[in-house]
């Protein structure tokens, strides 16, 4: 589990997007063209939890929730599908209504 990830995720707002994230020691870090994340994980034999605090740092870069200079909490759940890929699914604690997937694929 530990280690460099691409994560490609979407919205039910309907954008689409792509970054990096590294897994270590229960921590969560990484980004993408206009926000970092930080959060924490757990992983039960597949099963897959995190909690990841999403923070802008470019202005007027559009999240794939269409929100701008928004931080946000997501909620994630998912399944290790092998040793190289995790799929899973959440939502911003903040805006319950609004979903995002995520295909997560180990790169090193």
């Amino acid at each position: 589990m530990e280690g460099l990830w691409t994560a490609e995720f979407g919205s039910s707002a309907g954008i689409f997007g792509g970054g990096v994230v590294v897994f270590q020691g229960g921590r969560v870090m990484g980004g993408d063209n206009g926000y970092f994340y930080v959060g924490t994980y757990e992983l039960t034999d597949n099963a897959l939890r995190a909690s990841i605090e999403v923070s802008p740092f470019i202005e007027g870069v559009e999240s794939v929730f269409k929100t701008m200079g928004r931080q946000l909490t997501l909620e994630l759940v998912g399944s290790l599908v092998d040793e190289r890929h995790i799929r899973a699914q959440g939502h911003p604690r903040q805006m319950p209504q609004l979903k995002l997937g995520v295909k997560l694929t180990k790169r090193s």
